[in-house]
């Protein structure tokens, strides 16, 4: 999953501008890390990846950074896929009114303008909406329909600066939007319930304050949307012809939980593959790089993979003992180079490992089990692993011995 960060109120075209000149993808390396130190574990690798190669894009954490970019309203690629069906939905209809095509054209902005409410509560919707409701208000306007006002009101209301100028529309058209601008406009009642209660209510893109509330709106068409942390937010059309009631329901946003939570080890295979996901997708990194340092049969080890895609396939984890905690640099570089060219089949298991589950049963015959350069006393062996024994106190160049645990039991 990609995604844009759009930041604030814009106009339309310039979310169009932002989707058509957004690379193909992502690009640079994101780091997790779980478990003792991590924030030592985290700089370690970053220095090894940085080492290893010409300069790029590395996010030491990368859980933080997706919150960050969540937060300031960062847009996965789905949403991104919404607008842009719904502008060239807005722009098809409207080019058949200029065609005189008014029956296809009146069609089409009701439908642009529908699904446009329910993109408002994300950065540019409302502007989105706003462009649609125009159009469709000048088409009913040349049909001399009376809904031409409301939906001219609602335009108004979501985007109140947009220019109104002949470039765009006809004499008539921007006259009556004038007048509209400047009549007075009788109101109503509205009552707005959300669940979760407290959920914060906007109305035409105007925020008045928790939910349950009473909210003064003029009579016509309008749009209401609740926020509420770790949730998605809920959108609801309403036309307003009387005193009104509207309750939304907000789902849990999944993805904002799983980052808020973060890395913790012994984390569940399916938990641990939705937080690499949300991860590499808003702090929008090609690779994660997954970590945790751990005690393993009375010495520091390091475990770690390397994870692409969406959803994220990983290396085969890498287990990196090493004598002792000034060993950590000597271990970083170890892992990156060991991950680094490994292929991607196996899921997101390093937080669970950190925990013992990437440990099984040595198979029968295996060689390397009892080697005491891998786990003095060792009883047991990681299978879909690859170990690594990094024998240093941090002083010295380490002698390395690396073992494939594909090859156990062979």
């Amino acid at each position: 999953m990609r995604l844009v960060p759009i930041a604030g109120a814009i106009a339309i075209a310039a979310i169009a501008g932002a989707i058509a000149g957004r690379p193909a993808h992502a690009d640079g390396i994101g780091v997790i890390a779980a478990g003792n130190d991590r924030a030592a574990v985290a700089a370690a690798v970053v220095d090894a990846i940085r080492a290893s190669g010409p300069p790029g894009r590395v996010v030491g954490d990368a859980v933080a950074e997706a919150r960050a970019a969540l937060a300031a309203g960062a847009v996965p690629a789905p949403a991104l896929a919404a607008f842009r069906r719904v502008q060239a939905m807005s722009d098809d209809a409207w080019r058949a009114f200029l065609r005189v095509q008014i029956d296809a054209a009146q069609s089409g902005l009701a439908a642009a303008r529908r699904e446009a409410e329910a993109l408002v509560a994300l950065p540019g919707g409302a502007e989105l909406c706003a462009t649609a409701a125009l159009r469709l208000g000048a088409v009913l306007l040349y049909r001399k329909l009376p809904e031409a006002t409301p939906s001219f009101a609602l335009a108004l209301a979501l985007d109140p600066d947009r220019p109104i100028t002949l470039a765009e529309f006809s004499p008539d058209v921007v006259n009556a939007i004038a007048a509209v601008r400047a009549a007075p406009a009788p109101v109503q009642t509205v009552h707005v319930a959300a669940r979760p209660a407290g959920a914060i209510v906007s109305i035409d893109g105007r925020e008045l304050g928790a939910a349950p509330l009473d909210a003064q709106v003029p009579r016509g068409p309008h749009v209401v949307v609740a926020r509420a942390p770790l949730h998605r937010p809920a959108v609801q059309g309403v036309v307003v012809d009387g005193p009104a009631a509207v309750e939304l329901a907000l789902d849990r946003d999944e993805t904002a939980v799983r980052l808020a939570a973060g890395a913790e080890p012994g984390l569940a295979e399916p938990a641990e593959q939705a937080l690499v996901d949300a991860a590499a997708a808003f702090a929008d990194v090609d690779e994660v790089v997954v970590l945790a340092m751990t005690d393993r049969r009375g010495g520091p080890a390091l475990i770690a993979q390397r994870c692409s895609g969406a959803p994220a396939r990983c290396t085969a984890a890498a287990e990196i003992g090493f004598g002792d905690r000034a060993g950590l640099a000597a271990a970083a570089r170890e892992a990156w180079q060991t991950v680094q060219g490994g292929a991607l089949r196996e899921p997101p298991r390093v937080l669970g490992g950190a925990s013992g589950d990437l440990q099984r049963p040595p198979p029968s015959g295996c060689r390397w089990c009892r080697n005491p350069l891998v786990w003095a006393g060792a009883g047991a062996a990681v299978v879909t692993a690859v170990i690594v024994f990094v024998a240093t106190s941090g002083s010295r160049p380490p002698p390395i011995v690396t073992i494939d645990g594909h090859g156990f039991g062979r």
